[in-house]
């Protein structure tokens, strides 16, 4: 019986460490050329996390997968402060899509701040991925 104990606490400690539960979602599944794109991060899960929609990416669907896209001008600055989105809040933020990107399935991929660390002491971040879209000229 004192082995149940502890081995149910590790369980329990080794599913918290798990992934983040964080979705992305866009506003609409297919823009043009040079809109902008309204997106919704939620954190549905229970422990508090860190984001920055400024530093999202945009990932274009090519044969062998998912490839990065450019998609910031040179104009255009981004704070790069970490904000913190609690258990069940919604934070929210823009991309303006550049006027040259071609016709295409595409998403928006974020890095999510977990808040802790590694044994090594490194930041542990978790990718999210918004629900894909169509580019359509």
């Amino acid at each position: 019986m004192r082995l149940t104990v502890p081995l149910m606490t590790l369980t329990l400690l080794l599913m918290a460490c798990g992934e983040v539960e964080v979705s992305l979602a866009t506003d609409a599944t297919a823009y043009r050329p040079g809109d902008t794109v309204q997106l919704e991060l939620r954190n549905e899960g229970t422990r508090e996390v860190g984001y920055n929609l400024c530093t999202v990416r945009l990932e274009r669907r090519e044969d062998s997968g998912w490839g990065a896209t450019p998609h910031l001008n040179e104009t255009e600055a981004c704070q790069l402060m970490l904000h913190t989105l609690k258990a069940g809040a919604r934070a929210h933020g823009t991309l303006r899509l550049p006027a040259e990107l071609p016709a295409g399935e595409y998403r928006i991929a974020h890095n999510v701040d977990t808040l802790r660390t590694d044994s090594d002491g490194r930041t542990v971040q978790e990718q999210v991925f918004s629900n894909p879209f169509r580019i359509e000229p």
